[in-house]
């Protein structure tokens, strides 16, 4: 008899991020493991359910997707979808999940909003600090994204789950997606040569902390640009002229943006994985990262560090790094073959096996 096992498809509704970008490559990979035979589609049904209309279409061979609901988004996730996954596996890859089942997997991102709420609403802070908790305590098994992860969330949540299973991200997908328009490579060139930064304005990504650092490194060779949203705040005297907002950027362009960036700089104060500079490292481009939470372990020794919590080390390191074309010469390959170790193909797997135990 084959076994049903439903995916919370929530996040098709809503536009991509960094968990719902994992979301969104596993889906897809999952579906290639159930074609290439490695998942036993006799044995197996997979099925994503969703409300809503969905941001982020796409095109699976064997994994059915279903609208079903009434209601949309938090309400829909917490008071529906148990219903219609009753006696059935769930898996939820956005860390909250619906609090009334216990029949259901759950990928716990990191322990961010746990450790450190301040960098939040208060509202959302509230939420995840009672939800987060009752999924770990309630759900059958919990999948993370990293060994940094996992020991944050041991600390943080109790009971702490020793069984817990590390699946790590990845960064190929962004090889996927052709050549954005011709106005967009025209206005990129206008900027060249740049470095780069990708990531939402949330205070724990540290922009605030990079343009400190780039006012006082003075670099007059590049250009720095963000991607990501345009934050009032950092266009300040601490900002300097060379730091161009871009603001939101398809992933055509931003794989543009990648590959035609002389280093790209990773500030965040805190991660549970960090996929950017692994996007970064599959299109050839240098990265400098912060040498805080999880980056250690995701880089390894193909990037080079900074401190991010004191700008004078950020500055110094960014422009030392830049004046060195040997040493990015050499990180630009070391960044191949540390990204060509990742790849969601194999994550997918790790998730399904955790699964498959519990169905």
């Amino acid at each position: 008899m084959k076994r049903t096992i439903y995916l919370n498809g929530r996040f098709l509704t809503v536009p991509l991020n960094g968990i719902r970008r994992t979301a969104f490559e596993l889906i897809k990979a999952l579906d290639d493991l159930l074609d290439s035979g490695a998942i036993d589609k006799d044995k197996y049904t997979l099925e994503i359910l969703y409300s809503g209309e969905i941001a982020n279409p796409v095109e699976l061979k064997h994994i059915k997707l279903t609208k079903r609901g009434i209601l949309k988004g938090n309400l829909w996730e917490q008071l529906e979808l148990p219903l219609y996954t009753a006696g059935k596996m769930l898996i939820n890859f956005c860390t909250i999940a619906p609090l009334l089942k216990s029949n259901q997997i759950s990928v716990i991102h990191d322990a961010s909003v746990l450790i450190n709420p301040q960098y939040f609403s208060p509202a959302f802070s509230k939420w995840y600090n009672f939800a987060v908790p009752l999924i770990n305590k309630r759900a059958k098994h919990v999948v993370t994204v990293s060994e940094f992860s996992k020991q944050e969330l041991h600390k943080t949540l109790k009971p702490a789950r020793r069984d817990m299973t590390v699946m790590y991200n990845a960064g190929e997908h962004i090889l996927d997606y052709e050549k954005p328009s011709q106005e967009f490579i025209d206005k990129v060139e206008k900027h060249k040569p740049y470095c780069l930064s990708v990531g939402s304005l949330a205070f724990h990504k540290n922009f605030q902390g990079l343009s400190k650092a780039l006012k006082i490194a003075d670099i007059t060779s590049h250009n720095v640009l963000i991607a990501g949203g345009k934050l009032a705040t950092l266009e300040t005297s601490e900002a300097k002229d060379n730091l161009v907002y871009l603001g939101y950027v398809t992933d055509a362009e931003l794989k543009h943006l990648y590959a035609n960036a002389d280093l790209f700089i990773f500030p965040s104060l805190y991660e549970g994985f960090g996929i950017p500079p692994l996007e970064a490292m599959n299109l050839g481009c240098p990265v400098i990262a912060s040498n805080a939470a999880s980056m250690p372990e995701v880089i390894a020794d193909a990037g080079a560090y900074f401190d991010p919590t004191n700008v004078n080390d950020m500055a110094a390191k960014i422009k030392g790094l830049l004046n060195n074309a040997t040493r990015l010469q050499e990180l630009k390959q070391a960044g191949y073959d540390r990204a060509a170790y990742f790849n969601w193909h194999k994550s997918a797997g790790i998730l399904f096996n955790a699964v498959a135990k519990y169905v």
